[in-house]
């Protein structure tokens, strides 16, 4: 027969145990609003590039702020030089707390000018749905948002120029940066960018 544990024993153990519960919860909390926050903070940097040494500082800065590794750099056909970035809830979508969900910005500079900056919001691991938002600075086109994606709702692009008005290129950054927590993250492009497919 197994001796009976003593009651304060018992009381000790689901003490560590809940204690142990209390600091699991704590982390993953603190985990999520630190990812949150950093999404959040790429996406104003995007909003707050408007020539090529505000992309050079935004880079300069995020190096400084989460390491020399933080941006990947490309060239492509053309002479264009690419810096990529990205936030990602890997660790909890592993851990099944939340679907798989990143945010990403791609910083493109030709002949010495800044030529697009793009952020992608997707989710799930073959995405569920996903936003791109373009904003070009060496295209000549209308001064409005260009958007698709009506026939996939779980799908949507933005592209407009960058002499759009800032109230309106505001909307276009408004990207909902809760879908890294969200334990089902967001299922449409409307979840990740609400009110896209009004935007025209």
């Amino acid at each position: 027969m197994f001796a009976r544990l003593p009651g304060h024993w018992v009381c000790r153990g689901l003490l560590a145990l809940v204690s142990v519960l209390v600091l699991l919860g704590l982390g993953i909390g603190a985990y999520l609003s630190h990812i949150r926050a950093e999404a959040t903070a790429l996406i104003s940097s995007a909003r707050e590039i408007r020539t090529k040494a505000d992309a050079e500082r935004e880079i300069s800065d995020w190096r400084k702020r989460s390491g020399k590794d933080f941006w990947e750099e490309s060239d492509s056909l053309g002479g264009e030089h690419n810096y990529y970035a990205q936030i990602a809830n890997v660790a909890i979508a592993r851990l099944r707390l939340a679907q798989p969900t990143a945010i990403m910005l791609n910083i493109s500079i030709r002949d010495g000018k800044l030529r697009a900056v793009t952020v992608i919001e997707s989710t799930g691991w073959y995405p569920i749905a996903s936003v791109w938002i373009k904003e070009w600075f060496d295209e000549v086109m209308p001064n409005r948002f260009f958007v698709s994606g009506h026939r996939r709702p779980a799908e949507a692009s933005v592209e407009f120029p960058a002499s759009l008005p800032d109230d309106q290129r505001t909307k276009a950054f408004k990207v909902n940066t809760n879908c890294l927590v969200l334990p089902f993250g967001c299922r449409t492009a409307d979840d990740i960018l609400p009110g896209v497919l009004q935007l025209k």
